[in-house]
């Protein structure tokens, strides 16, 4: 209590964390259906942003009641990002909500089928740049999105699997989608490859 929270965000996400804080701050000029100060603070209220980040995991105390002696590591949450007016001795005071859901790997050993998997999205631009990634696929990927922002998608295909995947996208070129794919694999964050099947579609 009292620390300021983003001193428990990585320092590789701490720009994201503000900028989606201060475009939570910008409230439209023109608010449809009027321009009252209640009618802006109403959409203001119902503002709210969605982002992933890793948060320090506390690390305990000892016996002694001093601070472990051990390195700082950080988990995975998907934060919902939201503004609250509370007025207090007749004063409007703004507060900033989050809701933090963990994200947990969807694997316990390796090789490991997952049954009924959660389906994600992941679109790239023409040139493999990838532009946005799903939330989703981080309990799958083990990657958060803003890591693969503008990365190339064909660096984490499996170089055993580029001459079907470009038989796909000649396909996708020429009719614009193609149903499920055989599988294929993509490399997660830790080194080793997922098995995925895919709809694609341009």
């Amino acid at each position: 209590i009292g620390r300021s929270f983003i001193d428990f965000v990585h320092s590789r996400d701490r720009s994201l964390f503000a900028s989606q804080i201060t475009s939570g701050l910008a409230v439209p000029k023109n608010v449809p259906g009027g321009s009252t100060a209640l009618e802006k603070a109403t959409v203001f209220e119902n503002t709210s942003s969605n982002m992933v980040c890793r948060i320090r995991k506390y690390r305990g105390l000892d016996s002694g009641f001093g601070v472990k002696e051990r390195s700082i590591s950080y988990m995975p949450f998907l934060l919902k990002l939201s503004f609250k007016n509370i007025w207090d001795d007749d004063i409007n005071v703004t507060y900033l909500v989050i809701q933090a859901t963990p994200f947990f790997s969807a694997f316990k050993v390796p090789h490991e089928p997952v049954e009924n998997p959660i389906p994600f999205v992941i679109r790239h631009a023409a040139n493999g740049n990838l532009e946005y990634i799903d939330p989703e696929s981080v309990p799958y990927l083990g990657y958060l999105p803003q890591d693969l922002l503008d990365k190339d998608a064909l660096q984490l295909y499996h170089p055993s699997d580029l001459g079907y995947l470009q038989h796909v996208y000649e396909i996708i070129v020429r009719e614009g989608v193609v149903p499920r794919t055989r599988t294929y694999r993509m490399q997660a964050q830790n080194g080793d490859y997922l098995k995925l099947e895919t709809e694609w579609s341009s």
